[in-house]
């Protein structure tokens, strides 16, 4: 096994990237094709979501649906949609680039791994180390010893843990599992209730953050 290093997690929505509502509108795509239904998602919360949550809601208010079927579908969907909408947030490619010479770094998110995939290939940033995904768990809360068991699984050893995220429930969801909270302001949670949440770091982005991110990991 490796000597200690920080494992580094990122979110992507809000953190990494945006996508100008492909994410929501291929789901929303999938669930008309596979049910009829319109607006399936209308007043879900979809910040800091797991993709399975949010099926979840939606099987509350409408009734069952094959959710491999619309998995298939949501993927096809995105697909088509992802190209050209999706974009880079600032200083991202050079911040994992640095942080991949000092630490292990992998993803924390709520997409399934194949539309985390999608999302992150649009901008020439796939990369999936130890990571975890929305098909790991429901509950976003749970994700973070998904990821510390992958690392260990690829033989590393395993000092702290950060996840890096632009809502309140990356902060909460680094709490549950004992990491370093550091948040963007690039996504779409105000200023007020990200303070409220309490991040260890708080950063404009990946572009002006990135020298206090290093000297947070030291």
């Amino acid at each position: 096994m490796s000597s200690p290093q920080d494992l580094i997690l990122f979110d992507i929505d809000g953190t990494l990237l945006r996508t100008e509502g492909a994410g929501r509108a291929s789901l929303d795509a999938a669930f008309f094709r596979l049910c009829g239904w319109n607006g399936a998602m209308d007043g879900i919360d979809l910040a800091g979501a797991t993709d399975g949550w949010i099926l979840q809601q939606v099987r509350q208010r409408w009734g069952a649906f094959p959710e491999d079927r619309l998995q298939a579908l949501y993927l096809e969907e995105l697909e088509q949609r992802i190209t050209g909408r999706a974009s880079a947030l600032p200083g991202v490619h050079r911040a994992v680039a640095a942080l991949r010479k000092q630490a292990h770094v992998g993803l924390l998110t709520g997409n399934w791994r194949e539309g985390a995939r999608l999302k992150l290939s649009a901008i020439n940033l796939w990369w999936e180390g130890p990571s975890a995904f929305g098909d790991d768990a429901v509950d976003r809360n749970h994700l973070v010893p998904v990821a510390r068991r992958r690392a260990m699984a690829l033989g590393h050893a395993v000092r702290r843990v950060v996840v890096i995220g632009d809502t309140p429930k990356d902060v909460e969801c680094a709490r549950a599992g004992d990491a370093i909270a550091v948040a963007v302001k690039t996504g779409f949670a105000t200023l007020e209730s990200l303070e409220q949440s309490q991040p260890d770091l708080l950063l404009a982005d990946l572009d002006q953050g990135l020298d206090a991110l290093l000297r947070l990991l030291g």
